[in-house]
């Protein structure tokens, strides 16, 4: 039995996806993944994995290029004869679904692991982002008409495409996120002196980098003795933070940049409390439950995907584990970091109720397990 998975960065895929792919393996499935990245022959023979290159680029949409994407995808599918075809993010389902259509493969799962900029507001007053929502619109609904069934990280998500008529209702199936393993990001006591504030993310204005920033730069009119610490690396997408304004807040003493970092659970570890001001269209973003499992409070915004991850109490954003504020506003993102740094007896309850959540919801074996019904495995 073959399953081809497909993503575009092959490393993260592997990460999230992990234990799915031991759960395929262990089931007596053949695994190819595909994507654009360089992948190690390590990597590939820890997972039991071939691999083969598709010539995705990452944005834009390029009829040239996309072409070449479907004829890859295609001669694969088609040589190769896979019984079922499993896809990430935007253009693998796409063009990875129509060509499994095409190829004659009978089961076919998509996964929207967010929406991303083509549905997030920013610029939506402009001819070229609406053009952009439009093509995106009209290929989404061509390749899910190709599936079996779509799985959905979040609610608004399925709703969203469901209103612009691009998806049968009948064929979303929702998930918590790509889930969390809870064993390899374990619970750790959070400490409160100093009080220490962490974003971790691709360094994009969308990601809500730049309010993190100048939210700090208010709470430190306060705390100066706050900390504030950035991880992530710079992107050559147009949406990213520039080398020299993050320098400007370096050099400020607003942040520390950490750069890109290969051990998470350690860097989450050493934080107080983890921050998100994203209003990118995401799926569950996975970095905040990887602090959620590990036990911190949460700072995120009331947008799709995100608000998933606080357990509201009420309806002015205050959650059990954490605060939801609204997108593209530092204000109240350094009245919420304030908030914290004078209740740190609260900041402990949040972080436990943080790790029971991620427990209750995000364990990466329920979501599996729904995937793996789903797709009949």
């Amino acid at each position: 039995m073959k399953i081809m998975m497909n993503s575009g960065t092959v490393l993260p895929f592997f990460q999230m996806r992990r234990r799915l792919c031991d759960n395929l393996t262990e089931k007596g499935y053949e695994i190819t993944v595909s994507g654009y990245t360089e992948v190690s022959k390590e990597l590939l023979k820890q997972y039991k994995a071939d691999y083969v290159y598709i010539p995705l680029s990452r944005v834009g949409i390029n009829p040239v290029q996309d072409l070449k994407v479907f004829r890859t995808y295609y001669k694969k599918m088609k040589r190769e004869k896979y019984e079922i075809v499993h896809s990430y993010t935007a253009k693998p389902n796409i063009y990875g679904s129509i060509a499994a259509k095409y190829a004659g493969i009978r089961r076919i799962y998509p996964t929207v692991n967010g929406l991303g900029y083509a549905f997030t507001d920013v610029d939506t007053g402009k001819l070229k982002a609406k053009f952009v929502r439009f093509m995106v619109s009209l290929l989404y609904k061509w390749g899910f008409s190709c599936a079996t069934k779509v799985f959905f990280q979040n609610k608004d998500d399925a709703r969203e495409l469901i209103r612009r008529k691009i998806i049968d209702k009948r064929k979303c199936v929702l998930i918590s996120g790509s889930g969390i393993e809870l064993e390899a990001y374990p619970y750790s006591e959070c400490f409160v002196t100093p009080m220490v504030f962490l974003t971790a993310t691709r360094l994009l204005v969308t990601k809500g980098v730049r309010e993190f920033c100048e939210a700090a730069r208010i709470v430190k009119r306060k705390y100066p003795g706050a900390v504030f610490r950035l991880a992530g690396a710079l992107d050559d997408n147009p949406d990213s933070i520039s080398q020299r304004e993050l320098n400007y807040y370096v050099k400020e003493g607003i942040i520390q940049y950490l750069g890109e970092v290969s051990d998470m659970p350690s860097v989450l570890k050493n934080c107080s409390v983890f921050v998100l001001p994203s209003f990118y269209r995401e799926g569950i973003p996975h970095v905040i439950l990887e602090a959620m499992s590990v036990g911190r409070a949460v700072i995120t915004t009331d947008s799709p995907g995100c608000r998933e991850t606080v357990r509201r109490t009420d309806d002015t954003g205050k959650g059990k584990n954490g605060f939801l504020i609204p997108v593209k506003d530092s204000q109240i993102l350094a009245e919420k970091m304030i908030w914290m740094i004078e209740h740190t007896d609260r900041v402990k309850e949040m972080g436990k109720e943080s790790r029971r959540y991620a427990e209750e919801r995000f364990d990466v074996e329920m979501v599996n397990k729904v995937m793996l019904e789903t797709m009949e495995i």
